[in-house]
């Protein structure tokens, strides 16, 4: 069963369970936050009772959507702010747009809470180096050393949080250290943040995550202990471990009697492609940083060279952070994004009756599976003729997604990257 809920955005708390939807198309995505579209029928007295104007205010509510299994259980599959309501006097019907967690700290900028206070008059001060100039307030910047990268992340959230009415029904990981120093005595991953910069949140989380070997960030929704509402636990990769997945790979058969799996796709994209990559900075420094990242698999086989540009870094002061975004660029410019699609059941059940594969509460997106496919017969039509060699393949499932109309989701997959 499908159930859609409704909830105050700043404690967590149901206000609205077993929402009466037409349609409610939903999709997670790695790296990107939760999509959750709802359209309800005004001509449904249910509907009305609910008093959804106030119930489901843009910016002030949230939206779930969560699955249920026959025993009990329940998933979380998509939820996060309502941004958007549309309303249609003709058909009257209301839909509501919701995005992840993630997207309400694009409207949250790095500051330090003196800034809430401290006259605007304060934000430069003289230069001490030359007292015809003005510099930001250092008061007002965020400096964060001494931690790895997912506990950087961590701090710009608590910090946000600290403000009046700033904050969300989050919990946290704990700390994660990186005391390693480079030649000058700074430590390796300092990020420091001028409050003059006004940088959203959302943006520098992002950041954080694109550099070489970066920590993937989650905002991961789950029903809190008394079932009352929902908490949102921040995750974020380690330095040994950036990725965040389970410790389980998960098998499909495609290919086989009663698979779990059907209605596979396979769709291919070049537009990222690049070999040479350069990536800019320093401007908010007064200085030109340019960074340069070559890798020649591209061009080994035969490709043309093509580069990637990235000058979204402005604020990167330190050169090796700038080399970081650059290698990462090229090393996801090696292979054409290659994302393959099939659906399953929720709770898939096989003709006697007992489970026939995985259930929605067993994967997510992140984790890695394989897929296997029998060798194309051209006699018996098994297997596929457009991977007419079969096997089985590596993969990290990279999105989902289903609707209100049934249980069915949609599982996206990119082919899992050895090297």
């Amino acid at each position: 069963m499908t159930e859609y809920i409704l909830g105050d955005l700043r404690t967590g708390r149901i206000s609205t369970r077993n929402l009466p939807v037409l349609s409610g198309p939903w999709s997670v995505r790695l790296g990107a936050a939760d999509s959750l579209d709802v359209t309800v029928d005004y001509n449904d007295p249910d509907t009305l009772a609910l008093c959804l104007r106030n119930a489901a205010t843009p910016g002030k509510a949230y939206l779930a959507v969560v699955e249920h299994d026959a025993f009990g259980q329940k998933t979380i599959m998509a939820s996060g702010p309502i941004w958007t309501s549309t309303y249609d006097r003709d058909k009257r019907t209301l839909t509501l747009g919701a995005k992840g967690w993630g997207s309400y700290w694009d409207h949250r900028i790095i500051l330090p809470l003196l800034a809430q206070t401290i006259s605007l008059t304060s934000w430069t001060i003289t230069d001490p180096a030359d007292n015809t100039k003005t510099i930001p307030n250092p008061d007002l910047a965020t400096k964060i050393e001494g931690l790895a990268l997912g506990t950087i992340a961590k701090r710009l959230v608590q910090q946000a949080q600290l403000w009046t009415s700033g904050s969300l029904p989050y919990v946290f990981k704990a700390d994660e250290l990186n005391t390693t120093r480079l030649p000058d005595g700074t430590f390796e991953s300092t990020r420091t943040y001028i409050g003059a910069d006004f940088k959203p949140v959302g943006e520098a989380l992002d950041q954080l995550s694109e550099v070489e070997g970066g920590p993937e960030m989650r905002h991961t929704a789950r029903f809190t202990t008394d079932g009352t509402g929902i908490e949102v636990l921040f995750q974020t990769g380690t330095t040994t471990q950036p990725l965040i997945s389970s410790t389980a790979v998960l098998s499909w058969d495609l290919t086989a009697p009663e698979s779990a799996g059907y209605g596979l796709t396979i769709d291919e994209d070049a537009s990222d492609l690049g070999s040479l990559s350069w990536a800019t900075g320093g401007r908010s420094a007064d200085t030109v940083l340019v960074s340069r990242a070559y890798d020649p698999t591209l061009v080994d086989l035969g490709f043309p060279l093509m580069e990637i540009t990235d000058s979204s870094h402005s604020s990167v002061s330190v050169q090796s952070t700038l080399d970081s975004y650059a290698a990462a660029n090229v090393a996801g410019g090696r292979r054409p994004a290659e994302v393959w699609a099939f659906n399953t059941k929720a709770y898939p059940i096989g003709s006697d009756g007992t489970s026939a594969g995985h259930s929605i509460d067993e994967y997510t997106v992140g984790d890695f599976a394989t897929l296997h496919l029998d060798p194309y017969d051209p006699m018996t039509g098994r297997g596929d003729p457009y991977l007419a060699e079969g096997g089985t393949s590596a993969h990290r499932i990279v999105g989902l997604s289903g609707d209100s109309a049934g249980d069915e989701i949609k599982i996206q997959l990119a082919q899992k990257v050895t090297s």
